[in-house]
């Protein structure tokens, strides 16, 4: 039941017009970036809550919280692209971890992790999932300097906060 909360909370994204005409996923923005393979989250910017920037100290300690989960050694989230459109979502999951609560230290255990699996398609910088019971929702894509971004990803997703934020993966490999 927690695994398809999370799924369909990542899934409920706002969907925002684009202006690229690419639509094959071969390539994006003029980059030489091949969209399967495997993609990890590595930072999450311009977060905002109810459409006004949230705060510079929160918005650092979801980032340091972030980081702590991979420099432990683990990763926080990975999505794996494949070719023949099917994508497994591998995610941390902090259990728990409650940011308004004064904690000496967090502990990270790599064994938290949910997977979710589905159908992917990218069309006009929407990149659109699909999961085991029919869910779909569609992504805000961008491509910059061989990052994928997904925009205004509900912070909800990851951590139990309010807010969205500009989710970054970088490609494991070379593109």
């Amino acid at each position: 039941m927690k695994t398809t909360r999370i799924f369909t909370t990542l899934l409920l994204l706002i969907v925002t017009l684009s202006c690229s005409n690419s639509s094959d996923g071969e390539e994006m923005h003029n980059e030489d970036v091949t969209f399967e393979g495997i993609w990890l989250l590595r930072d999450i910017t311009d977060f905002t809550l109810d459409g006004s920037a949230l705060p510079v100290e929160a918005s650092q300690e979801i980032r340091a919280f972030v980081e702590l989960i991979v420099d432990e050694g683990c990763e926080y989230m990975a999505f794996e692209f494949k070719t023949d459109q099917s994508f497994i979502l591998e995610q941390y999951d902090p259990n728990d971890f409650n940011p308004t609560q004064e904690e000496v230290e967090y502990v990270v255990n790599c064994e938290n992790i949910d997977t979710f699996i589905g159908t992917w398609e990218l069309q006009n910088d929407q990149l659109i999932l699909s999961g085991d019971e029919d869910e779909s929702s569609a992504f805000s894509v961008r491509f910059e300097s061989g990052k994928m971004i997904l925009e205004d990803v509900p912070l909800a997703a990851i951590l139990p906060i309010n807010g969205e934020g500009d989710f970054v993966f970088v490609k494991l490999g070379n593109g």
